[in-house]
């Protein structure tokens, strides 16, 4: 089980896990809580989910754009001692590098893998792996429709509701 788990999100996102952790430690007191590790931006300092969070790292001003800094992030983490890291949803959530950069720090992503990401990122590339394994889908064109009159031909072919 997770000890630290760092929460590289804000907002609604960061107060949702702030609350699960809270309930899970809530619900089990005879083993160590887990701890929670918000980051924040300059101008995030008195927000609530800094506030909440059981520890809080600044990661500079919001101008500087410190969520898509990986470099940064990878210093922050370390320095945090993370041994998990929750993006919730949202860009950080959709990097596949910043997920294979945290799993090469040794600390775990709570979420898909960078290689997950990357495959199942691509609209067509997922629904044909989806059908491979098995995972039902709805009827479509089984690729890229770059025409009107390829658009046309697959809607004559799937059918109209």
């Amino acid at each position: 089980m997770f000890k630290r788990i760092a929460i590289v999100n804000r907002g609604e996102s960061a107060m949702r896990l702030i609350h699960a952790v809270r309930d899970l430690n809530a619900e089990h007191p005879d083993r160590e809580p887990i701890t929670t590790i918000a980051l924040f931006t300059d101008g995030e300092r008195s927000a609530m989910f800094a506030r909440e969070a059981d520890e809080a790292f600044c990661i500079g001003p919001a101008s500087e754009r410190p969520y898509l800094n990986h470099d940064l992030l990878a210093r922050v983490l370390r320095e945090a001692r993370a041994d998990a890291v929750w993006v919730g949803w949202g860009f950080v959530a959709e990097d596949a590098s910043f997920a294979d950069l945290v799993e090469n720090l040794g600390i775990t992503f709570i979420g898909p893998s960078g290689d997950a990401m990357r495959r199942l990122g691509d609209k067509i590339g997922s629904k044909l792996l989806a059908e491979e394994v098995g995972v039902p889908v709805a009827p479509w064109s089984r690729g890229g429709v770059d025409t009107l009159d390829e658009a046309l031909a697959a809607a004559d072919h799937i059918g109209y509701p």
